[in-house]
């Protein structure tokens, strides 16, 4: 894992390496001066010898001590006058090649690669500027491990790297787009008339090719690895603004997780500074509603389950997903406000479709926050009495389903149970949303009582490609099979990834190619409004 510290540690190194560079060349630059003084000044003494002193045998002016030197003094004479004139043409060549190989070097540099930041950022905005409707995407590339690199190859090598992986990235990019030097170890490329998903997807190539690529520096052969944020115009950010400052926490993001990772930012329709506000006005107005989404048994294709999503209803009719207020209601503490108010119309959707012999499972997402809450844990428990109908469907007498992210019961599986205890013990059961997301731990399923196992989209999408997935989709079966534990495939899109799932034995299914969130009753006569 990449620690937090080592980008600034790695801009910080890069800043160093260039100082040292510079120290170098100028080093070199008062050598150079200096043999060309020494080479001068030894010339000078051999035409003043030249001048000054006869010597016997030799052809030329007399020179004025002529009549008092001679003989073996006179010889020695001739001996240093010839030694320092060629002492000081070899300084002089010397001089000249120190100059020219430095020289030479400085024109191999990319011009692009000394470009000023502010420069390409004023070029960018006169693009958007004079094209207000132009769509466009911002990727913002970085050297994982720069710092390292640059400690255990040498500047001289990490500037060729820089160079290299420059050319490569823009071999890789189309004709139409900008990249320029961002930072010590950044490039930023500008991509018009790019959408996010094509971005992504972009992004995800250039950081393929580049890890499997080796790069010829000046002490032999370096390879490196990509990390990634992108932000695209209008679909996540308003301004080219807010395009670089979604694109530079996108790539932090990526920094935080396993190198070679590319970040998109999460769409953000009306804006971050309202998005808190936002959250507050929906909470009052119960505009927070869930929007319910099929979950299938695989072998029969048949509704076995549904699953409620929160959503948000804007005054204005516009949705918005979880995805995109979430976090924000997270970080001002309203989350488990959130949660109160899915869960209250989740068990109301319940009690009445239960009335009419509906008996499909209801998963509810259950947010950290919510577990910090026991008063209301034992509200909800209390209410979930009054949904008790489920008959013989899956042998359980309650059909709530409470669904919490590995990522958030591995913080403290202890705590997490003991604050979930008073729902299940009225018969609420536990579903682990994510499972096999870089989290997973089988310890914690020995000593919780687990019935359900949602498996993260991307593994069932890496097993269209990747017979390593595969067989860790087997794994994590038989190991579900034999704690008696259904596992839920998450994210199928098409019938090759429900074709996956069920011949990787996955019992039911959940996705876009069975069917796609839909919201329950709001305010507003809205209750057929699909969500995507």
């Amino acid at each position: 894992m990449r620690q937090n510290g080592e980008r600034a540690s790695g801009s910080g190194a890069g800043a160093v390496g260039g100082a040292e560079a510079r120290t170098k060349t100028l080093h070199a630059m008062a050598t150079a001066r200096l043999g060309a003084v020494c080479a001068l000044a030894g010339l000078g003494l051999a035409l003043l010898i030249r001048l000054w002193v006869a010597v016997p045998g030799v052809q030329g002016p007399g020179g004025l001590l002529g009549p008092f030197l001679g003989g073996w003094f006179g010889v020695r004479l001739a001996f240093w006058r010839m030694a320092t004139i060629q002492g000081g043409v070899i300084l002089a060549g010397a001089s000249i090649a120190v100059w020219h190989r430095h020289a030479k070097r400085r024109s191999k540099a990319p011009r692009t690669l000394q470009a000023p930041r502010a420069t390409f950022l004023r070029t960018l905005e006169r693009i958007v500027a004079t094209h207000d409707d132009l769509p466009y995407s911002l990727i913002l590339f970085d050297i994982d491990g720069f710092r390292i690199l640059n400690e255990r190859h040498g500047t001289e090598a990490c500037d060729d790297l820089l160079s290299c992986v420059k050319r490569k990235l823009a071999a890789a990019l189309p004709e139409d787009a900008r990249l320029a030097r961002f930072g010590s170890d950044e490039f930023l490329a500008f991509v018009p008339r790019l959408a996010a998903d094509e971005a992504l997807a972009l992004a995800r190539g250039v950081l393929e090719s580049v890890a499997g690529h080796p790069f010829d520096v000046g002490t032999g052969t370096l390879r490196a690895t990509l990390s990634a944020g992108l932000a695209s115009f209008p679909e996540s950010a308003h301004s080219l603004r807010d395009a670089i400052s979604q694109m530079t926490s996108a790539l932090q993001e990526a920094q935080s997780g396993e190198r070679g990772t590319v970040v998109a930012a999460r769409h953000n329709k009306v804006g971050l500074c309202r998005l808190g506000a936002e959250v507050e006005s929906a909470l009052s107005e119960r505009r927070v509603c869930p929007a319910y989404q099929p979950i299938i048994d695989l072998r029969t294709g048949h509704l076995i389950a549904e699953e409620g999503l929160a959503r948000i209803v804007l005054p204005d009719g516009q949705i918005l997903g979880a995805d995109e207020f979430m976090n924000a209601a997270t970080d001002l503490r309203l989350a488990s406000r959130i949660d109160e108010a899915l869960i209250e119309q989740a068990l109301d959707r319940c009690r009445e479709q239960s009335r009419q012999g509906d008996k499909r499972l209801r998963f509810i997402n259950v947010s950290a926050a919510l577990l910090q809450e026991r008063r209301l844990l034992e509200r909800t428990a209390f209410a979930f009495r009054g949904c008790d109908i489920l008959g013989d469907l899956t042998g359980s007498r309650n059909p709530i389903v409470v669904e919490i992210t590995e990522r958030e019961l591995l913080r403290d599986p202890a705590a997490a149970l003991q604050a979930l205890q008073p729902l299940l013990d009225i018969g609420a059961r536990l579903a682990i949303d994510d499972f096999g997301s870089g989290y997973s731990s089988f310890l914690y399923l020995t000593a919780l009582p687990v019935s359900f196992l949602k498996i993260e989209m991307q593994l069932l999408k890496t097993a269209r490609t990747s017979a390593r997935a595969r067989s860790i989709l087997k794994g994590i079966k038989a190991i579900a099979q034999d704690l008696d534990i259904l596992t839920i495939a998450e994210g199928i899109e098409d019938e090759e990834l429900a074709r996956i799932a069920r011949d990787h034995g996955m019992d039911w299914g959940q996705g876009f190619y069975f069917g796609r969130p839909v919201l329950g009753s709001l305010p507003r006569a809205r209750a057929s409004e699909k969500v995507s």
